[in-house]
């Protein structure tokens, strides 16, 4: 697929979307809501340790706004804020793992920086939810805030959670580079923007719509990196269907909303196997809420 941008000086540049920039692995239940603030606060650690001044710091503060804040509870955006502090990332993350990690600093109100830097931190009082301030640039604003021990500010910034876990600082967007886009085109031998250039391009060389695909998506990619790439999806899918089908009890949340896919999934066991239709979309939609129901968790 074609993502076409136009650039501010009227330019337009096109880049070819991959089946891997599609197909991102991150945790539920937003992109937005979720993804981007953990990767946010994980580059914020990262930048300080770039900087030299993660052993410095004594006390962090992180401020989310406008559609971060109200919405932040519901998408445990402050629980995805402190995964990206420890250093985890969506796509490696052990998700049966996290919610114990997150649990511990809510217990003992210590937080360990990128694993490595120990800091005192109260998450009811160092994530503040800001409902006041309209963010300028995106509704998804967050500032992060680093501090020594005499209360000295060390490091600032403002980023944005943009969409579909991407991110950027506020002086990317005031000042996108010029080269950005040119920089991230691909080259490859078959480029289309719509299903009807697609077809197009498969009669002309007597293609398929897998030829056409495979041959771009092997322009873009180093041998052997999309097979991975898709083996790796398959295997976190798959892998989000089982602990929906085993784990029993209440979703997150103040609706009390409880699991269904377990209770579901007994009981088409007991059953046994069919071949009828009806039977076959009952095991299609256990395996569909079990992943509903663990995107929620």
């Amino acid at each position: 697929m074609r993502d076409t941008r136009e650039r501010h000086l009227g330019l337009t540049t096109t880049t070819m979307l991959s089946i891997l920039d599609i197909f991102r692995v991150g945790i539920g239940p937003s992109s937005s809501h979720t993804v981007g603030p953990m990767r946010i606060s994980r580059r914020f650690v990262e930048l300080l340790e770039l900087e030299g001044v993660l052993g410095q710091t004594h006390k962090l503060r992180v401020i989310l706004k406008g559609s971060l804040a109200f919405t932040g509870k519901g998408h445990a955006t402050d629980v995805a804020v402190l995964y990206g502090l420890m250093g985890l990332r969506p796509e490696t993350m052990v998700a049966r793992d996290a919610p114990k990690m997150a649990a511990a600093v809510s217990v003992t109100q210590r937080l360990s920086l990128n694993g490595t830097h120990e800091i005192e931190f109260d998450a009811a009082v160092d994530i503040q939810f800001d409902y006041e301030c309209v963010p300028e640039l995106h509704p998804n604003g967050m500032t992060l805030e680093a501090y020594d021990e005499s209360g000295a500010l060390l490091r600032a910034e403002t980023y944005y959670s943009t969409g579909g876990g991407f991110v950027a600082t506020e002086a990317q967007l005031k000042t996108p580079a010029e080269d950005d886009l040119i920089s991230s085109e691909r080259h490859v031998p078959y480029p289309f923007g719509s299903a009807l250039e697609l077809l197009e391009l498969c009669g002309e060389h007597a293609l398929s719509i897998e030829a056409i695909v495979r041959a771009n998506e092997d322009a873009i990619h180093a041998p052997g990196a999309l097979k991975d790439g898709l083996a790796k999806i398959t295997s976190v899918m798959m892998a989000s269907i089982d602990r929906g089908l085993e784990t029993e009890g209440r979703l997150p949340g103040s609706l009390k909303v409880q699991r269904r896919a377990p209770h579901l999934w007994a009981r088409l066991q007991s059953q046994g196997a069919a071949n009828e239709r009806e039977s076959l979309f009952d095991w299609l939609n256990v395996y569909a809420m079990a992943v509903n129901e663990e995107n929620a968790a």
